[in-house]
């Protein structure tokens, strides 16, 4: 009868799975996904105050608020929304597949056809945020 290997024989590493070293792709579409799910949250309750802005101080405050919101930080901040957007949209869909049974044993294909959509669409995207950016004059 052959020896089974126990558990205590074989290595050990200490909170392997935290480091991003040893991610697979299935730990990296995990970690970017929560990453988006965060930053859009993040976005949505910055938006939320930005709107009650109206509450705040009346149409003179709404105006002010938007006012001090033209510049080309806002339009880098934007972009990073639509990264984020792009990203979790797509990688949603691909979730919602996978708990159809769809691609279940095709992860590392499915993480790679969501990057390179992604990529196709933000390239796209990123032209308009780029011309936008650089509409705004420089002193601002």
């Amino acid at each position: 009868m052959a020896k089974v290997d126990s558990a205590s024989n074989r290595p050990v590493r200490n909170y392997g799975d935290l480091n991003p070293r040893y991610f697979r792709t299935g730990m990296w579409s995990f970690v970017l996904h929560r990453i988006s799910g965060i930053a859009i949250s993040v976005f949505l309750l910055l938006h939320i105050w930005e709107i009650t802005s109206v509450v705040r101080g009346g149409a003179e405050g709404f105006t002010s608020q938007m006012a001090s919101m033209a510049a080309k930080l806002w339009v880098v901040g934007e972009w990073l929304l639509f990264l984020a957007l792009t990203f979790h949209g797509i990688n949603g869909i691909r979730l919602i597949l996978l708990d159809l049974g769809w691609g279940v044993h095709e992860h590392k294909r499915g993480f790679w056809t969501v990057f390179v959509i992604s990529a196709i669409i933000i390239a796209v995207g990123s032209y308009f945020f780029v011309m936008r950016f650089l509409a705004y004059p420089w002193a601002r």
